[in-house]
């Protein structure tokens, strides 16, 4: 037959249906790329082929083009899912051509030819499976194809549910190697291929110009949908109610100061503004701006701020923190312009001839700007600066008069009211394409519609004086050329224009310095001649020698230079700035595709690009990459190749994740997104600082500025002192949701002066587009190439997600174990989950009356229905695990559980796969704008959260984790020394604190590794005892405790229900005056100890005023503490409140109780001076108040005044504890006196010795036992408790220098040998046995009398492992009286 004429009658076979036939399919796969998978529209492939336990007959045929030899197994195309299972493959084995299904592999000879096309097939008759190349066979063997698990169910079962077989072409994961190449025609038939028809089909090779390939590396998609919002305002019966009344306003102090205030020799602050809504004002531009315009009637302007924050502030609406207040302000606001006036005179320090300028440092949305009758211009954007010059319109004996019309965003949209019947409503809408502005101000799922959209000055305006020569935004670029860091390169580049008609001669000096003044500072300086305009400057590179470095948080000190720049105009000053900077060097390990198509995973150092002249990164949307598992890379320019701007790096499992360096060191990048300030944006420091704190304090490294909302001074600054890395976005939110951005010019104007703006901050450390997703291309192309040109060190990146980063989310709650195994991995830049705020929060946000049950207004706080954030899993999670909650007390107390748990275990999910799963995790959100209810580890009001303690825990530099779900143990070692010689202890109890484990175990960890991990056999455990309570800790070769942690796993989720079993625990809690490290702040040191037999959960320590009023900020080394029996903890709380506090104290299971501490209670300084300072109690323990002490203690004294003492006892409560029968039938002998009382740390003993007339008894022998509450009280080391004891000793050898002294070592403590009071008591005790002089003090250890053979305490013989039982005491007295009685001889 003609060849021409079997083709086509094989065509026509296929065509007509004589055997069942699926494609053909074309298409193209570089190495960097996803593979296809093509649902058929010719119906369910197989679904008649498959019978019984066997495969039937099938062909395989197509047209191959390797573009280059393939190594290993590799899947080109074939059939998997449904009725085929894991499916059947033409593939490669090795570069030769082969068949791969089932484990069974048939291999050919045929070696398949880079660049050439080959047409292969694979045809299976039901007995034998031939493999054909270019129409010939080239391998044939018997096989019988095992049919797929589910084949035995009825096609239409799988027709249900979905799971048909599909058509894969060149599939790939990182587990496998992908085909890369062309694919033409490829098809699949339901009978076998003969020969003939093969050979037919193999006559004539594809024209590749002819065919269109779908490629399975497509490009970055366009937006091609997108929504508007609320198009309609929402039916009233669906608006939010409450059972309260709206509050009425209330009105704060308004500034009252000058209107300008000095910043620096020639610059000044515009404080003193006027604010009144366009529509009220029946005057004309020139005369407001006039000093004859009479302003009575305005309101005084809160500045920075917004139009809704001076309207609050001066009480006339009411503050919308507070329930559905929100409500009562109108959206009126959004809808109008609004004049703010200010009237100066001319500063002190301006002089004839100077310029001045106004700079309004941040406007939204746009301004009109007029000075003493004139127009001086425009400016439009939240984020531009606007500068004029004012010099020739400017007084000098008179007012001047600056009046700016402010406008709104032109485009303000609906606002979505949240409640139950609502619902959580759409992200936004219509404002997005306003942009650059404040687009959350709409709405979002974080925070309600802010009624004026945040119009307003939102920034400082300033005043600039100068001479003829003016600076402009310098650039200050680090860099740090040698391995070790011991130099660095800075140079320094600054625009100077000159302003007068004529070349000037000038002087451009520059002097660096450390803002701490430890560094002789450096000067520099650059003669030359300016003509007319502006010109940049460039000074030759200087090079610091050993520079103290700016580092992330946990990573180092986050040290910072100055810049001072002057430029000198005949022999004076014209102009002078200071610029902030940190040398350090980012670079970035990245998966790139290059121009061959390949992934590439290199080292980008932008700042070297930018010395070559060379642009690293491609991000356009046609340079943009897809990868398996939904992943994307960014383009390889081809300029890069081979520079040294790149470093190749080895393939990791990280591919194609993004990791961060900072001076040469991976940066584990832990942290979250921040939103506070687009709640009327008050923007002052002194309320920004505090986050800033508490997030350093949290242990986390890097924030993001999401969407740019945060893009303010104050914001880069506490970033740059509190080691914040910051991730900063532009104004465009999600792609194919939100509107983009319409004005390209204006978006770029902001962009450009926010880059010129910030750049020299070293927090800054990369730029992103758009939050989920890449802008416009217009838009991408032109930031891409305005941050190379304005900025040049660090990476841009169109989308916030999925390229080199993760996917967004989830963002309910989750089950722990899924942190570790499915979610987030990569570099997660959102991810988040509940968290409900403290009791003491939500009370204060929300009217009584709406507190509980949950309803309206708890919703319109972001407790979210549905949505993102929906709330029933978590609701589903806490009566499954903890019951359903019975109040909203007992539902805080358990969300506060979930809260600790869930939130640790998002990071240290992320640990347990660092640097071969994960590089970077961020919390959506770590505090909100607003008084919310939902993601967040802390309060609009600074009030901590349990999660924000879980965060702390899981991010601290060294950390022992219990990992999930396979309850191993493993240490994160993040500095960059290496963890050696340090032992891991566990301990387990069941609920009942019954000891049921615990061991010892060696642990080493690489320098920013992690050890290897350990198998406890808790599995074991949790099947026998179903609910534990777990410690684990690791201490360092000195016996130092370097982290400790407490779990409560179970076997089920439903087993947690044994935690409601635990009984209510007492703690023992004291307070004292410790000394503030930071000036102006007071500290509180705070005990707490359990002294029950149960483990106490989650105890936490709320600071209050005298008259109950929350403090805030508070700032507590650690909070929602767990402690096993026996065990205590230090808590370090600072604050700035004066006068007298109470601390309240409750948890999971600990009875609450109110600590009331007096400004004067307490002793300052350390736990060396509380040890060696006689006094007496100053402080009220819950078991103890002064005046019982004060009782006490006047007991002693009239025993004291009547003598007749032959053996005294000394101490604290293990001495007054003694059980009277033990003590009658032990000591009745003699004649006995018990000086003991309880809580007393050796500083109280001496003054009791000192004021006690204890001089006037004669005993013969004294019995000492004191210093464990050094540790509790004193927060004393052993060291220092040791100088305690030793001090009572002298004043006993003092006051009875015939006595003789029993010294008995301080009695073991804690349940178990690895507990860490066992280990501190026996330290101290190390030190005390020196005392022992053989003479006048007998020291003696009778502490293992109390333990077991294996170093363990019996609760039968100390209860709280702490205090003897009558058992304890017959032990211990058993124990003295041979040597007390050779004592008193």
């Amino acid at each position: 037959m003609d060849r021409k004429l079997m083709v086509a009658a094989v065509l026509a076979a296929l065509c007509s249906g004589a055997w069942a036939q699926w494609g053909p399919y074309n298409a193209e796969f570089p190495a960097a790329s996803d593979g296809l998978l093509k649902k058929p529209s010719q119906g369910e492939i197989f679904a008649a082929a498959v019978r019984g336990e066997a495969v039937q007959p099938f062909g395989m045929s197509g047209w191959f083009k390797p573009s280059e030899p393939a190594a290993g197994r590799t899947l080109m195309a074939g059939v998997n899912g449904g009725a085929a299972g894991t499916g059947w493959f033409i593939c490669s084995v090795d570069g030769k051509f082969a068949f791969c299904g089932y484990g069974v592999e048939v291999v050919s000879a045929q070696t398949l030819t880079p660049n050439a096309w080959t047409h292969l097939a694979a045809s299976y008759d039901g007995r034998q499976l031939t493999l054909y190349a270019n129409g010939d066979p080239v391998a044939q063997r018997e096989v019988a194809l095992p049919a797929a698990e589910d084949r035995s169910r009825p096609v239409d079962a799988v027709a249900r549910t979905g799971a048909f077989a599909q058509i894969s072409l060149a599939p790939r994961s990182k587990a496998l190697t992908g085909y890369a190449g062309r694919i033409a025609g490829f098809t699949v038939t339901g009978a076998a291929l003969g020969g003939e028809e093969l050979r037919a089909a193999a006559s004539t090779q594809p024209h590749d110009a002819l065919i269109n390939f779908e490629t399975g590396s497509p490009s970055w998609p366009i937006q091609v949908r997108q929504m508007y919002g609320q198009v309609a305002p929402q039916d009233p019966w669906t608006l939010p109610k409450s059972g309260s009344p709206l509050q009425p306003p209330k009105a704060v102090a308004a500034y009252d100061g000058p209107p300008l205030a000095q910043n620096a020799p020639n610059l000044w602050t515009l404080k003193s503004w006027l604010l009144q809504a366009a529509p009220e004002v029946r005057a004309t531009p020139a005369q407001i701006s006039s000093s004859a315009f009479n302003a009575d009637g305005w309101y005084t302007a809160t500045t920075p701020g917004t139009v809704l924050t001076t309207l609050v502030d001066r009480g006339v609406y009411p503050d919308p923190d507070y329930g559905l207040n929100n409500l009562a302000i109108p959206e009126s606001l959004n809808k109008q312009d609004y004049w703010y006036r200010t009237a100066f005179d001319l500063p002190v320090g301006f002089k004839a001839g100077q310029h001045l300028f106004v700079t309004f440092k941040g406007v939204n949305y746009e301004a009109e700007v007029w000075i003493n009758g004139r127009k001086l211009g425009g400016m439009k954007g939240a984020f531009v600066r606007g500068t004029f010059d004012i010099s020739p319109y400017v007084k000098a004996r008179a007012r001047n008069v600056i009046a700016v019309r402010v406008s709104p965003p032109p485009h303000p949209g609906i606002p979505q009211e949240e409640s139950l019947t609502a619902g959580v409503g759409e992200n936004g809408g219509t404002l997005a394409q306003d942009g650059p502005t404040f687009i959350a101000s709409e709405g979002w799922d974080w925070i309600p519609s802010v009624r004026d959209r945040n119009t307003g000055l939102w920034q400082d305006v300033m005043l600039h004086a100068t001479r003829d020569l003016k600076l402009g935004d310098a650039q200050i670029v680090t860099a740090l050329p040698k391995a070790d860091n011991s130099e660095a390169d800075v140079s320094i580049e600054v625009p100077v224009t000159n302003l007068s008609r004529a070349p000037l001669r000038t002087t451009l000096r520059a002097t660096i310095s450390r803002r701490d003044g430890s560094m002789k500072p450096i000067q520099i300086t650059k003669e030359f001649t300016l003509a007319p305009g502006e010109r940049s400057l460039r000074f030759d590179t200087l090079k610091l020698k050993n520079p103290k470095l700016w580092w992330p948080n946990g990573y180092g000190a986050p040290d910072l230079h100055e810049l001072k720049l002057e430029v000198v105009q005949g022999g004076q000053v014209s102009d002078l700035s200071t610029t902030r900077f940190g040398v350090r060097a980012v670079t970035y390990e990245l998966s790139l595709v290059d121009q061959g198509g390949h992934l590439r995973r290199v080292e980008a150092d932008f700042v070297k690009g930018r010395e070559l002249g060379v642009r690293i990164t491609d991000g356009r949307h046609q340079a943009i990459h897809k990868l398996p598992d939904n992943n994307w890379a960014t383009g390889l320019r081809p300029e890069a190749e081979n520079t040294a701007a790149i470093k190749p790096l080895p393939e990791t499992s990280l591919a194609p994740f993004l990791v961060i360096k900072v001076n040469g060191v991976r940066i584990a990048a832990r942290g979250g997104n921040w939103g506070t300030e687009d709640w009327r944006k008050r923007v002052e420091r002194e309320r920004l600082e505090p986050y800033f704190r508490l997030h350093r304090d949290a242990n986390v490294n890097i924030i993001r500025n999401w969407v740019g909302q945060n893009t303010e001074d104050a914001f880069y600054d506490l970033a740059d002192e509190y080691g914040l890395m910051v991730l900063n976005d532009f104004w465009a939110s999600t792609q194919d949701y939100n509107l983009e951005p319409q004005d390209v010019n204006l978006f770029m104007e902001n962009a450009s002066d926010v880059v010129k703006r910030y750049r020299n901050h070293p927090s800054v450390v990369l730029w992103f587009g758009r939050n989920e997703g890449v802008p416009q291309p217009v838009l991408n192309e032109q930031l891409e190439s305005m941050i190379y040109k304005l900025d040049g060190t660090r990476w841009y990146t169109g989308s916030s997600n999925r390229i080199n980063l993760q996917n967004s989310g989830p963002y309910n709650y989750q089950p722990a174990a899924s942190y570790f195994t499915d979610h987030a991995k990569g570099f997660s830049v959102e991810v988040g989950t509940q968290s409900f705020p403290t009791l003491e929060s939500i009370q204060a946000t929300v009217p009584s009356t709406d507190l509980w049950p949950l309803g309206d207004t708890v919703a319109y706080h972001d407790w979210h229905p549905d949505g993102n954030g929906g709330v029933k899993s978590f609701n589903k999670a806490m009566e499954t695990e903890y019951g359903a909650p019975s109040s909203l007390a007992d539902f805080e107390r358990k969300a506060q559980l979930m809260n600790y748990e869930s939130h640790r275990a998002i990071f240290e999910g992320m640990n347990a796969g660092l640097w071969t799963q994960n590089s970077g995790r961020m919390l959506w959100m770590t505090q909100p704008a607003w008084p919310s209810t939902m993601w967040q580890i802390l309060s609009h009001d600074y009030d901590t959260h349990a999660a924000f303690y879980g965060v702390k825990s899981a991010a601290e530099p060294v950390h022992v984790q219990l990992n999930l779900p396979d309850h191993r143990l493993q240490v994160v070692n993040n500095p960059q020394t290496a963890l050696k010689c340090a032992n891991l202890t566990w301990v387990a109890w069941d609920v009942s604190g019954k000891l049921v484990g615990n061991a010892i175990i060696p642990v080493t960890a690489p320098a920013g590794g992690l050890s290897a991990p350990a198998d406890i056999g808790l599995d074991a455990l949790l099947a026998k005892y179903r609910q534990l309570i777990l410690r684990v800790s690791v201490r360092d070769v000195n016996n130092q405790l370097i982290t400790q942690n407490v779990y409560w796993p179970s076997a089920t989720p439903q087993d947690h229900q044994a935690l409601n079993q635990l009984p209510q625990v007492p703690l023992s809690v004291a307070a004292r005056w410790g000394k503030a490290e930071i000036a102006g702040e007071r500290q509180l040191d705070v005990t707490l100890l359990n002294r029950d037999a149960a483990p106490a959960l989650l105890g936490k320590l709320t600071l209050l005023k005298s008259d109950g009023t929350r403090i805030l900020p508070v700032y507590y080394s650690d909070n929602y503490l767990s402690l096993p029996p026996g065990e205590n903890r230090l808590v370090k709380i600072s604050f700035k409140a004066e006068g007298d506090v109470k601390l309240d104290l409750r948890g999971w299971n600990v009875a609450p109780q109110s600590l009331a501490v007096d400004s004067r209670s307490g002793l300052a300084g350390d736990g060396g001076v509380c040890s060696t300072t006689p006094s007496p109690r100053q402080i009220d323990y819950q078991w103890m108040s002064r005046e019982r002490w004060r009782q006490m203690y006047a007991e002693d004294v009239a025993v004291a005044d009547q003598g007749n003492v032959d053996l005294l006892f000394v101490g604290d409560s293990i001495t007054e504890g003694w059980n009277q029968d033990v003590w009658n039938k032990s000591f009745g002998g003699w004649r006995a006196a018990n000086f003991g009382i309880g809580g007393d740390h050796t500083g109280n003993v001496l003054w009791r010795l000192q004021n006690g007339h204890a001089e006037k008894l004669h005993p013969k022998a004294v019995v000492l036992t004191i210093g464990v509450n050094n540790f509790s009280f004193c927060s004393a080391s052993p060291e220092q408790a040791f100088e305690g004891i030793k001090l009572v000793v002298v004043q006993l050898r003092k006051l009875y220098p015939e006595a003789r002294i029993l010294l008995n070592a301080v009695l073991p403590h804690g349940q178990t040998p690895q507990s860490p009071e066992r280990m501190r008591v026996a330290e101290l005790n190390r030190m005390v046995a020196t005392l022992n002089d053989g003479q006048h003090v007998f020291y003696h250890d009778y502490g293992q009398r109390f333990l077991r053979a294996n170093g363990e305490m019996s609760p039968q013989v100390m209860g709280d492992f702490l205090h003897p039982t009558v058992q304890g005491y017959q032990i211990w007295a058993d124990a003295m009286l041979p040597d007390i009685r050779q004592l008193m001889k």
